[in-house]
């Protein structure tokens, strides 16, 4: 049989459904009902659709999953489905004629105290006689609607901001410190890690030398003879090299010569000392050796002394002129040294020498070296110093530990308002460990929680808050409170409505 499949959205109601109900011309009408939103919850929209369909003569069914639908629709006889393919699949259920009698009896029993205005101007629920109300009662339902809503706005409405100041003072204590190169870390007893800070410096300097030194400079000369030992003449080259066995100077002729032939023959000539100075003066009778050859055939000797060398005094540097220039280079390297590691150092930190100390020499060239003449001397060091130190980070830390282990109760300690000051120097000892005395000093405060704050300040008025803050809380000042608004009689009632601001 054919059917009409009306498919409800989610703003239908039971008029607009009847009103789709009526375009049809089947005998059987199929309600779908939305997959998104309730519509014709009540039994009351399905007895109105049940007799506008007997009133049209037709069949009425429905297919939604709604189990309040499902109901309804069970008491008053209505036919269900799963799906659209259900019902087109299923043969309906036809009323007898005795159960349609029943269904109208009770449709027309539930439908009879209905006015059709009502229905007409709100479909959604049952009719009220407005004159069951007297006067009196609804003035007290509306007085009663303007006092909660009095209520809310007066729970809601209001604010505050209290403002509080903790009671603060300064905390200090001396400590005394025990700097230690074996020390791996911060101890509550007062004992620091030393660290060795390290800084490599370079520089150059020149002095103007103090010594002198003799320089050769003058050749010693003179005249030896030569006599042959053989029978035939020997030519002698000039530059014939003839030394002192004793001294080992040596001579060359000045020319060429040639002596006669026969033993005992003889030839005078020049010779000069190859080196100059005066250990070339020699007296008659040293040079008694030719070299080479000729030494077989002849022999030499100086009828007369060697003269004439001798040397000169010039500016050279002295072990004293290199010790100098070592020690003020090295001073002046020194204190470079010491700016380089005070930069690089932060400004809590501490040094425990007031300069470094000579870690290594990586180079050191002197010009010229020791006793070569020059005017001047030059030095160039390369060296790496080094200087015992205490971080800064260590020394507040345990400067914070310590208080913290002395901190009264109910305080707690206000940020960046830490101090130290060392009241002596330290003194590094021989074990390589440092002691000297600080002291640490910061402001505390009281603790204030906002929360036992806005606890005291709740619901009452200002002055009588004022008084409980001061009561139970370590204040400096009295509270501040500002309602908004300013006029209203009594704090919120509600902790949301209510901010606590802590100022130092």
């Amino acid at each position: 049989m054919k059917t009409q499949i009306l498919q409800l959205e989610s703003h239908d109601d039971a008029i607009s459904t009847r009103d789709k109900m009526g375009w049809g011309q089947t005998r059987r009408v199929l309600l779908i009902w939305p997959a998104r939103g309730r519509v014709l919850t009540r039994q009351l929209d399905l007895i109105l659709l049940l007799r506008h369909s007997l009133t049209l003569g037709v069949q009425l069914a429905l297919v939604t999953d709604d189990p309040q639908v499902h109901f309804n629709a069970r008491q008053l006889g209505i036919q269900t489905f799963d799906s659209i393919h259900h019902a087109q699949e299923t043969r309906w259920r036809r009323p007898t004629q005795s159960k349609l009698s029943r269904n109208r009896a009770q449709i027309e029993r539930l439908a009879k105290p209905l006015s059709g205005k009502t229905l007409r101007d709100d479909p959604a629920r049952p009719v009220r006689n407005p004159s069951a109300l007297s006067p009196a009662l609804r003035l007290g339902f509306f007085s009663l609607g303007v006092l909660a809503l009095l209520c809310i706005v007066g729970i809601f409405f209001p604010s505050a901001q209290i403002t509080l100041t903790p009671d603060t003072y300064i905390q200090e204590i001396i400590i005394p410190i025990q700097a230690s190169a074996s020390a791996a870390r911060v101890s509550l007893s007062g004992v620091l890690p030393i660290r060795m800070t390290s800084a490599i410096v370079e520089g150059r300097d020149s002095l103007p030398t103090t010594g002198s030194v003799q320089i050769p400079e003058h050749y010693a000369a003179g005249r030896v003879t030569f006599t042959n030992l053989t029978d035939q003449a020997v030519t002698l080259p000039a530059g014939t090299v003839v030394s002192s066995p004793e001294s080992g100077v040596r001579y060359a002729t000045d020319r060429a010569g040639r002596v006669p032939a026969g033993p005992g023959q003889m030839l005078s000539l020049l010779v000069t000392a190859l080196a100059p100075g005066s250990a070339a003066n020699l007296p008659s009778g040293r040079i008694q050796a030719i070299e080479g050859a000729l030494g077989v055939n002849l022999t030499v000797t100086n009828p007369e002394p060697i003269s004439g060398g001798r040397e000169v005094s010039t500016p050279a540097a002295t072990p004293l002129d290199q010790s100098r220039i070592h020690n003020r280079l090295i001073a002046a390297l020194r204190e470079n040294a010491l700016a380089e590691i005070q930069a690089a150092l932060s400004p809590d930190d501490l040094l425990l020498s007031p300069l470094p100390s000579l870690a290594r020499t990586l180079e050191e060239s002197y010009d010229p070296p020791e006793s070569q003449p020059a005017s001047q001397i030059n030095l160039a060091l390369r060296l790496e110093f080094q200087i015992p130190t205490v971080s800064g980070e260590d020394l507040r830390s345990l400067a914070a530990s310590v208080l913290d282990a002395n901190l009264p109760e109910g305080y707690l300690a206000v940020p960046d308002t830490l101090e130290i000051e060392h009241l002596t120097d330290p003194d590094l000892g021989d074990d390589s460990t440092a002691r000297w005395q600080l002291r640490a000093r910061r402001t505390i405060q009281a603790r204030l929680t906002p929360d036992q704050a806005i606890h005291l300040a709740l619901g009452v008025s200002p002055t009588k808050a004022r008084q409980r803050l001061m009561q139970n809380l370590t204040l400096s000042n009295p509270p501040g409170i500002l309602l908004r608004p300013s006029w209203w009689p009594i704090t919120p009632l509600l902790p949301i409505r209510i901010s606590v601001i802590s100022k130092q």
